[in-house]
């Protein structure tokens, strides 16, 4: 309370008139930390003044008396001098800008909070050629995009965050061939923790099968060299005390790969576990290139009925047991049992070597319960327009399940005229990376796409919060990881921001619309804000001067000269065709003419038919006003009443093809004998 003084910036505003000519002026003004109401009294004559002066968004210094007010029940301050303020404006200085290749708008629901006009307009202000729009599995921003690119003279590049199935090969990796009845080794790992990176492993089992038998098994405990936490105590039944006098991994990986061979390796989520075992033969010189079969996809692909694929849901169904889940001798012995059985029935349809597998299986992917990807596909031409509109349609229509998906195969059969990229943490290469995948699996997936795409180390802080990634400087080098994929793949590798709101105070906007999913990080926002050019290289600087450059601007123009400037729907208007329409619609109007007015028509009627028909033909409506028809012929005939009027109500010829009930002449009467009468009344 008392006097004080504030700044900010205005954003409702109102007025009142009250006793004695005069009116009350309200306004609420925010510094984006709190707000206030502002109040004072203004003479009637000073009103349009006040109105002209103190508006919504303009920045304010108010001083004046805060207090409680009655009427409002609420803190307010009733202002005795009202200073307008400069708004600081940001610009993109650099004498080379960059182009933003990743932006959601509101279109892309309950995730990003900006009309698409507004981010148009802050990069052409910012003299940027050009800005894609990249909304989550949607392209309704697009007319808008459009109309503020011809408002404010700049490019835009048309594109979709799509969730890319992988329908490819989800089953079998590194393949070679092997024969089903040769030998296998199912392992299962435990583990203090969920990142291969971070966490360490506490227990291998392994079982080698051969011709469908068990023949040998692997089983040893790791001292993980840190306390194991109390939750995966509780789950696995392993202690700090079960592993004390354990060898370390080093030793143990080297028994168990002596025990391995050359078999092909099986496990249930083999990403999780063979990540594991990748990173660990890595610190040790040591390099794994079996085959590798995942039972958990395999399961997906055979059992589609069941909906949870975890393995003991896997077990029950198929009959096998599982005495002490989450042990890694048990676990490896039941996924082994599973694996055979599998075999099995596998061999019935005629599958000799492991090669076949994903061949017998690959048109039975259950697309609901496959997992899906994000991927950035952008627009070159009008060719990849279409193309673009048939894969989302496609989606929306065959492949829907939570979201509209986009399987590899449809993506590949609609390919030409589009620009694909490796998209954020949840695209398919960093969550590769991120899983440790092989060399050849990374590698692979880095060249199925055009460009590879790198982000601010804010927008990936939460997976150091959820342990996938131990430090901010292990994000570094992830993104340093990609950039030499590029480099050894000739693949343009690109920095965006993931823009999901304008300036960095507009999180707060996003985290009510996550809270609102039930988010529980939702206070936690990254900062998915829109970067000006220096911004952005200040950002990658850890990649050196002329990398960052390359990343923020070289390439990102790179991609944006790659497409041409389109329009997301033609000009002009573009009717049905139907053979024909014209006769018909000419036909169905003269001949219930000739049937009510006789034949001839009075001039009246002749004049005024062939008017409208002329009108009507002449500007390409006839197909309009034949399908008109035909539905309320069909609604008719079906038993529907039909009161058809709308923009033709006026029209004759809508009267005598039966589209409408309103005969628009002027009034008269209609002889039930047209022979007794030749011409309508004056």
């Amino acid at each position: 309370s008392g006097r004080i003084a504030v700044c900010g910036d205005i954003f409702r505003v109102e007025s009142r008139e009250i006793r004695g000519d005069r009116f009350i002026y309200i306004f609420d003004v925010t510094d984006y930390t709190s707000s206030l109401t502002v109040k004072f009294f203004v003479e009637k004559n000073d009103i349009e003044f006040i109105s002209e002066n103190v508006k919504e968004g303009m920045r304010v210094k108010i001083r004046g008396e805060a207090q409680y007010d009655k009427f409002s029940k609420e803190l307010a301050v009733m202002a005795s001098d009202i200073l307008e303020l400069e708004q600081e404006v940001k610009l993109d200085t650099a004498e080379v800008k960059r182009v933003e290749l990743h932006l959601h708008s509101q279109m892309s629901a309950m995730d990003a909070v900006t009309p698409v006009k507004e981010l148009v307009k802050r990069a052409a202000g910012w003299g940027h050629k050009a800005i894609a729009i990249t909304d989550h599995g949607v392209v309704q921003a697009y007319p808008d995009a459009f109309d503020a690119a011809k408002k404010n003279r700049i490019k835009i590049i048309y594109g979709v965050e799509c969730y890319l199935l992988n329908d490819g090969m989800p089953v079998v990796y590194n393949s070679n061939g092997q024969d089903v009845s040769g030998e296998f080794v199912v392992l299962d790992i435990e583990t203090t923790g969920l990142s291969s990176e971070k966490d360490k492993i506490t227990e291998i089992g392994a079982v080698k099968i051969k011709d469908g038998k068990f023949i040998d098994q692997f089983s040893s405990f790791v001292n993980p060299g840190i306390s194991i936490p109390a939750h995966i105590t509780k789950l696995t039944g392993i202690t700090d005390e079960m592993v004390e006098q354990s060898p370390s991994i080093d030793e143990v990986l080297v028994k168990l790969l002596e025990f391995v061979g050359d078999a092909a390796l099986v496990a249930h989520n083999a990403a999780f576990d063979l990540g594991f075992i990748r990173h660990n033969a890595r610190l040790a010189g040591k390099h794994v290139g079996n085959p590798v079969i995942d039972t958990l996809q395999l399961c997906r692909m055979m059992f589609p009925e069941l909906g949870k694929y975890r393995l003991n849901v896997v077990a029950k169904h198929l009959g096998v047991a599982l005495d002490n889940h989450h042990r890694a001798v048990d676990d490896s012995r039941a996924t082994a049992e599973i694996f055979v059985k599998c075999l099995d029935m596998l061999k019935d349809k005629g599958v000799k070597t492991i090669d076949d597998i994903q061949g017998t299986l690959g048109g039975s992917v259950e697309y609901t319960k496959a997992n899906s990807y994000h991927a950035i596909i952008l627009v070159k031409n009008y060719t990849g327009l279409k193309n673009l509109y048939r894969i989302i349609s496609s989606s929306h229509i065959d492949y829907y399940y939570k979201r509209p998906r986009v399987p590899k195969k449809l993506l590949m059969d609609h390919r030409e005229g589009l620009i694909l990229g490796s998209a954020c943490e949840a695209g398919e290469l960093y969550s590769a990376i991120i899983n440790q995948g092989s060399d050849d699996e990374i590698g692979k997936i880095a060249r199925f796409y055009d460009y590879l795409e790198i982000q601010p180390i804010g927008n990936n802080r939460f997976l150091i919060n959820n342990g996938k990634v131990g430090s901010e400087e292990e994000l570094r080098d992830i993104n340093r990881g990609i950039v030499k994929l590029g480099e050894k793949y000739k693949k343009p590798v690109v920095a965006t921001c993931d823009v999901h709101f304008m300036d960095p105070g507009d999180e707060v906007y996003r985290r009510i619309l996550m809270a609102g999913q039930g988010f529980g990080d939702a206070d936690h926002q990254a900062p998915l804000y829109f970067r000006t050019t220096d911004e952005m290289l200040e950002e990658f600087a850890y990649l050196g001067e002329e990398k960052a450059y390359e990343v923020v601007v070289a390439n990102t123009n790179l991609i944006s000269d790659m497409v041409n400037d389109i329009a997301p729907v033609p000009e002009g208007t573009f009717p049905p065709k139907m053979e024909g329409a014209e006769d018909e619609i000419k036909m169905l109007a003269e001949n219930r003419a000739g049937e009510i007015y006789g034949d001839p028509l009075p001039e009246i009627v002749r004049q005024r038919l062939d008017k409208e028909l002329n009108s009507i033909i002449k500007n390409g409506f006839a197909v309009m006003y034949l399908i008109a028809q035909k539905l309320v012929s069909k609604s008719l005939s079906d038993g529907y009443l039909v009161g058809s009027r709308g923009s033709v109500g006026s029209s004759f010829v809508a009267n005598m093809a039966g589209i409408t009930e309103v005969n628009s002449l002027q009034p008269h009467y209609i002889c039930d004998n047209p022979s007794l009468s030749q011409a309508l009344p004056a």
